[in-house]
């Protein structure tokens, strides 16, 4: 035991250079049952300690302990790899006299963003004398730089799309301890958010399948004017979206969802490659979900499903601001490029009270597209405005409109186009 102990944890230690010798201030006690019994012994600690700490974790006395800074009970148990236990209770101390008091978050930046990170807290000294901070090190300095001015430490991040640890040291007499973190830099080309703000579906490639599609509403956007919603469906139906992703290196994947159904029968799913990521049923709200994506082509499926009978809530659910961190959408929005100015039929149809109006624009022009009731007085505008070539899905709510038949038209420069739908209430 002593061989061992003044080989790795001894001041002298030759066993990886006693590494552990000068990481923290602690003490340790092997067979802490014998203490217990004989308080006379010649142990580092007495039993204040157990009757502080209001025992231990697992209901009894444990063969040792490790014991650091103001007495604080780091590690307890009657396993019989003491080395290893140890080990990690001194991994885990604060240090003495200096201590890490707020942690940086890891950071992620694009090609040329710079980034300013205050780290007058970041270290703290248990008496209270101050602390100064530097530079201990940077991993790759080739993928972001790190220059510290007072106590403003700038990031910046360089052309090449990988990952660099940076190093902070505070110090305080011959007390320190150190807090790394890690930069992530992307080429902003496969940096790409989807967050619907174009107020249709064709930023990217989106793709639907099931018995309905996604569109887009303004209801209740997790930030911003606007987020998708899965469309009205009816017992055993589903509504899906879908998009097509590459990732040269590996990278990240973050979006928010929102799902308002019947409990444990109405659920809200996530696949990644056709394997489920997330379930969820009920009312909700906003929650974020992230998931680590290795390099290579994968497809991200959203999708909406009812089972066979009852509605709870408002039977739908919404996505917003997802985040392809690393990934490029495939597919490109051209090959659906249509040939000439069309307007779909509104889906569905009979509605209550949403329901999706799609048209194309064989070109960039003036649009205006509203809604007319059976007399033919407009009821609402959905757009006016100048608007891009290619295809564009807009929702209609017609919450405030009673039953009945009405009209959409689409009015361009040179067409006017009018179909019709029924809302059924």
């Amino acid at each position: 035991m002593q061989q061992w102990y003044d080989e790795e944890f001894g001041p002298t230690g030759t066993l990886n250079g006693g590494v552990y010798a000068d990481k923290s201030y602690w003490l340790c006690t092997e067979t802490w049952g014998r203490l217990y019994q004989n308080p006379e012994q010649n142990y580092p600690i007495d039993l204040d300690v157990y009757y502080n700490s209001g025992g231990f974790s697992n209901g009894y006395v444990p063969l040792f302990i490790v014991v650091g800074l103001q007495n604080k009970v780091y590690w307890d148990n009657n396993s019989s790899n003491f080395r290893a236990s140890l080990r990690q209770a001194i991994d885990e101390m604060i240090a003495e006299g200096v201590y890490v008091d707020k942690p940086i978050e890891d950071k992620i930046l694009i090609f040329g963003e710079s980034q300013d990170i205050d780290v007058s807290e970041v270290f703290q000294d248990i008496d209270g004398n101050p602390v100064t901070v530097t530079i201990e090190s940077n991993s790759d300095s080739n993928i972001a730089t790190a220059e510290l001015n007072g106590d403003i430490l700038t990031i910046t991040a360089n052309s090449v799309p990988r990952t660099s640890t940076i190093t902070l040291k505070g110090t305080a007499g011959e007390f320190f301890d150190t807090e790394e973190f890690i930069i992530t830099v992307f080429d902003p080309n496969s940096y790409n958010i989807e967050d619907w703000e174009t107020g249709d579906l064709t930023k990217y490639a989106w793709q639907f399948s099931g018995t309905s599609d996604w569109f887009i509403n303004t209801s209740y956007p997790y930030e911003g004017t606007y987020c998708t919603q899965s469309s009205n469906i009816s017992s055993n139906q589903s509504a899906e979206i879908f998009i097509d992703v590459d990732y040269v290196n590996d990278g990240n994947l973050f979006f928010w969802y929102k799902v308002s159904s019947e409990g444990g029968y109405d659920f809200f799913k996530f696949y990644i490659d056709g394997v489920e990521k997330i379930r969820m049923s009920g009312v909700s709200s906003w929650m974020e979900s992230s998931f680590p994506i290795s390099a290579g082509s994968h497809t991200f499926k959203w999708r909406y499903d009812k089972d066979g009978s009852g509605d709870s809530g408002d039977d739908c659910a919404w996505i917003d601001k997802i985040t392809f961190e690393g990934g490029t959408p495939t597919g490109i929005n051209n090959e659906h490029t249509p040939e000439y100015t069309e307007l779909y039929q509104n889906y569905p149809n009979p509605f209550n009270p949403n329901t999706q109006i799609t048209f194309s624009l064989d070109k960039a022009d003036h649009v205006r597209l509203t809604v007319l009731n059976h007399a033919g007085q407009v009821v609402n505008t959905l757009v006016n405005k100048n608007m891009s070539k290619g295809i564009h899905n807009i929702n209609f709510n017609a919450l405030n409109l009673n039953s009945g038949i009405y009209f959409y038209t689409l009015v361009t420069d040179e067409t006017t186009i009018t179909k019709k739908m029924i809302l059924i209430k």
